[in-house]
C-alpha cells in the first residue's frame, strides 16, 4: 500500500522556514522512532513553522492561527523534541556551521556567561524573588561563545544566586565542550564559582570587572557579546518574559523556546531570506 502523503499547512508568515533553512535542519527533525509506532501524518516543516511563529509572536497555544497544525500535534512534537534533545542538537549543528563560516573552529575555547532575571506571569511553576534586581520570577543563565552564539541555557527561580545557577549549568554541560579553556563572567559570579570550577572542571574563570568609577550600564570589552545575545532573545515576544500557564510551568519548556530563538537567528544568518 502506498504511503499516505503528509498533511501540509502552507502558510506565508514572516517566520516560516525557507527551503534552504528547512533542508539544513530536516535531517535532525525527521528521524524514525526507535520504538516504531504509527508514523506522523503532519508535515514536520509545518510543525516547526508553527513553533517559530509562536516564539516570535507570543501567541497562546489555544489562540494559534487556524492555518497551522492542530495544537495537540504541535505541542506533542515540542515536548518530544525538548525531552530527546532535538532542540539542543539543532542549535549545536547550526552554531558550528556559523562558526566555520567565520573561519573559526567549530568548537569554542573561550566563552561568556551571564544571567537575566525576568518576570513571570500568572500563577504556578517555579519562581523566586531576585532582591538585587527587584524581580519576582525566574533567572536565565546564558552561556555563549565569543560570537554571541548560544552554547547552553538554564532557567531557574530568580532567588537562586548567579553562582549556584552557573554551577548547575556547568555541572550538566561543561563536558560537552572539550576545547573550552576560559569562561568570562561579571562580578556577580565572583563569590564561590572559581573554587567550584577548580574542583570540578579544567576551565579557567576570568572575572571581568567594571572600570573604576563606572555607574550604571556600559559596554564592557570581552563580555558585551552575551548582552547582545540576551537582546537577540528579546526579539521574540514569548522570550521577553516567562509566561507560565497550566501546561508550560516547567523551566525546561522555557529553555526550549530560548533554543528555538537561537535556532531562528542562526538559520537567518546562515541562510538569509531573499
Amino acid at each position: 500500500m502506498p504511503r499516505r502523503a503528509l498533511r501540509s499547512y502552507p502558510t506565508k508568515y514572516a517566520t516560516d522556514l525557507t527551503d534552504a533553512q528547512w533542508a539544513a535542519i530536516a535531517p535532525l527533525v525527521i528521524t524514525p522512532s526507535p520504538n516504531g509506532g504509527r508514523p506522523t501524518e503532519i508535515d514536520r516543516r509545518a510543525i516547526v513553522n508553527a513553533l517559530l511563529s509562536k516564539n516570535r509572536t507570543g501567541c497562546q497555544w489555544r489562540m494559534r492561527p487556524k492555518d497551522v497544525p492542530p495544537m495537540s500535534s504541535v505541542r506533542y512534537s515540542f515536548d518530544k523534541w525538548n525531552r530527546d534533545g532535538t532542540f539542543i542538537k539543532i542549535n549545536d549543528t547550526l552554531r558550528k556551521l556559523a562558526r566555520q563560516a567565520l573561519n573559526r573552529d567549530p568548537e569554542p575555547s573561550i566563552s561568556v556567561l551571564d544571567s537575566q532575571s525576568v518576570k513571570t506571569t500568572e500563577a504556578g511553576g517555579e519562581r523566586g524573588y531576585d532582591g538585587g534586581k527587584k524581580v519576582n520570577g525566574r533567572k536565565r543563565q546564558f552561556w555563549v561563545d565569543t560570537n554571541g552564539f548560544l552554547l547552553r541555557v538554564l532557567v531557574h527561580p530568580a532567588d537562586i544566586s548567579d553562582t549556584e545557577g552557573a554551577e548547575w549549568l556547568l555541572a550538566a554541560h561543561h563536558q560537552s565542550f572539550p576545547r573550552m579553556q576560559e569562561i568570562r563572567v561579571d562580578e556577580g559570579y565572583k563569590q564561590g564559582l572559581n573554587e567550584w570550577m577548580q574542583q570540578n572542571t579544567t576551565i579557567r574563570l576570568n572575572v571581568i570587572e567594571k572600570p573604576p568609577g563606572q555607574k550604571g550600564f556600559a559596554v564592557i570589552p570581552k563580555r558585551w557579546v552575551v548582552e547582545r545575545s540576551i537582546a537577540w532573545a528579546g526579539r521574540n515576544r514569548l522570550l521577553r518574559r516567562i509566561i507560565i500557564r497550566r501546561n508550560n510551568r516547567n523551566p525546561e519548556s522555557s529553555e526550549a523556546f530560548l533554543y528555538l530563538g537561537s535556532i531562528a537567528m542562526l538559520l537567518n544568518r546562515l541562510y538569509p531570506r531573499c
